[in-house]
């Protein structure tokens, strides 16, 4: 088993690894990390099995990398550790199906008695996935395939004859098999959706029902990008590669309603499936494409172009009031080739161009690395170079983002004004910090300490005393029912919402009413 502490406190760290008996509790390794970034670069690295994060940390909090946990498909149980009792927090926690919520301070024997408990829920699991295994013949034949794809060798042919298995699978030196990557451009709202991974799998079994020619051997999810995966299909001698991999990428597209690109370097014979697939992942990674184009690369002719630096005027850019793409893409069109760019070349492209921006925020008073520290701007980083329109989208949303901003500072107005303001007009809308931090362009932590600052007040305490005072409001000038009264000032939850009125009031909302 292995465990990765999550805290932006450094002390907790070396309290955890030193007070806990890790051993005992049959954790192998545990790591660490005090911010979100690091946390992710563990997590793609090494096989975690419990995560323990602080919820509050200045760079992603962690219900963000959670969530991102939970995106990228990880098996990991998690317990969260926070100094703050707070409704939305455990509401978040519950949804992203957390194990624990742990308020602090901490008692490590209780903690101690949780992290077992988690252990044991991880080893119950794994046991029954592994039998699972043994009984379904296809997730069977879906980890031989894992085992030699993952990280292709030219030696790889050579094990993967001498195995068992190949010979139980009927598969010959020349068996035509079909190689491929594909890449979804997804909305974040569709990409955080548990279980989408299982629709894909079931939409692509329905669209292979059509396809004769074709039949999965193996599908994984590549690590080069996100919403990215690795696909290996079995090939009937007769069938017309081209045609068909088009045919599935049509229905593919029509049955998940998303864009998708795909990639492959051809059909190819069990003899020469290492070394092609090793060629398909280089090319991945060396290029960047369209999204909803279909991309054959019979050999890995990889060109080396002169990058030739940004040369777009940011003053102007940031003066527009519409950013068209065309506006963002005609610098770096310039190295477009077939269709594809290379992706280092984007990336230091990139580099030029937000650096430009910030520098131009800098000099009137704005933080850039506060500015964009938000879960979109970090869903958007992710993916940009899953295609030449996902990296222009991450442009533009930059740029929009550094404009708001600069407009919102010389309206000259406090930002609590600005909250306080859209919050009176929107109390009866679902209201969190997450919304409203998108607001006036500031990441959720930061918003709240400001406006704590600013008001002498918690936003989430404001939000809560304003959609009280209009169910008063209505409590006494009203007939309407008390659970129709709850759901116009904003709680679709009625006994929360009659929790918190007596809390506030001393009073049930009906005794309020009879009172007044």
């Amino acid at each position: 088993m292995r465990v990765l502490i999550v805290d932006d406190d450094r002390y907790i760290i070396k309290a955890l690894q030193e007070k806990i008996n890790w051993p005992a509790l049959g954790a192998k390794e545990v790591f660490a990390a005090n911010n979100m970034r690091k946390a992710q670069e563990i997590i793609q690295s090494q096989a975690i099995d419990l995560l323990i994060s602080d919820i509050e940390m200045p760079q992603g909090s962690g219900l963000q990398l959670l969530s991102w946990v939970r995106q990228e498909n990880f098996e990991i149980q998690t317990i969260f550790l926070t100094n703050y009792a707070d409704f939305n927090y455990a509401q978040k926690a519950i949804e992203l199906q957390s194990f624990e919520y742990y308020l602090k301070p901490i008692e490590f024997d209780k903690l101690e008695l949780i992290i077992h408990k988690a252990l044991k829920k991880i080893a119950e699991k794994k046991e029954q996935q592994k039998q699972k295994q043994v009984a379904d013949p296809y997730l069977v034949e879906m980890n031989f395939w894992y085992k030699y794809l993952y990280q292709p060798t030219t030696s790889s042919l050579q094990q993967l004859l001498a195995d068992p298995q190949t010979e139980l699978l009927g598969l010959q030196r020349d068996t035509l098999l079909y190689p491929c990557i594909f890449t979804f451009s997804l909305s974040q709202e569709t990409a955080f959706t548990l279980g989408w991974e299982q629709t894909l799998q079931e939409h692509l079994r329905q669209s292979l029902q059509l396809l004769p020619q074709l039949k999965l051997a193996a599908l994984f999810k590549a690590e080069q990008r996100p919403e990215s995966y690795r696909a290996l299909f079995y090939l009937t001698p007769t069938a017309d590669e081209n045609l068909v991999l088009r045919q599935l990428q049509h229905l593919l597209q029509q049955k998940m309603q998303q864009d998708i690109q795909f990639l492959t370097t051809g059909k190819t014979t069990l003899q020469e499936l290492f070394l092609q697939t090793q060629t398909l992942l280089q090319i991945s990674n060396f290029f960047t494409g369209h999204q909803q184009q279909l991309y054959f690369f019979q050999s890995p002719n990889f060109p080396t172009t002169e990058y030739q630096g940004c040369n777009l005027d940011i003053n102007s850019l940031l003066l527009k009031s519409d950013i068209a793409p065309t506006l963002l893409t005609q610098d770096f069109q310039k190295y477009e080739t077939n269709g594809l760019i290379e992706t280092t070349i984007l990336k230091s492209w990139r580099l030029d161009f937000l650096q430009k921006i910030d520098s131009y925020l800098a000099q009137k008073g704005i933080l850039a690395h506060k500015l964009f520290q938000n879960t979109t701007h970090d869903f958007l980083l992710q993916r940009c170079y899953n295609s030449i329109e996902s990296f222009t989208n991450y442009l533009r949303y930059y740029v929009t983002t550094a404009q708001n901003y600069l407009h919102l500072a010389d309206s000259k107005q406090s930002i609590a004004k600005i909250l306080i303001d859209y919050i009176n007009q929107h109390y009866t809308e679902d209201l969190n910090r997450k919304t409203l931090s998108e607001i006036v362009f500031l990441s959720p932590d930061h918003l709240a300490r400001l406006f704590k600052k600013e008001t002498g007040e918690t936003l989430i305490n404001y939000i809560t005393q304003k959609r009280l005072e209009a169910a008063k409001d209505l409590l006494q000038h009203t007939d309407s029912p008390v659970y129709l009264i709850a759901s116009q000032v904003g709680y679709d939850n009625y006994s929360y919402f009659s929790k918190l009125f007596k809390k506030e009031t001393g009073y049930a909302p009906l005794d309020y009413r009879n009172l007044n």
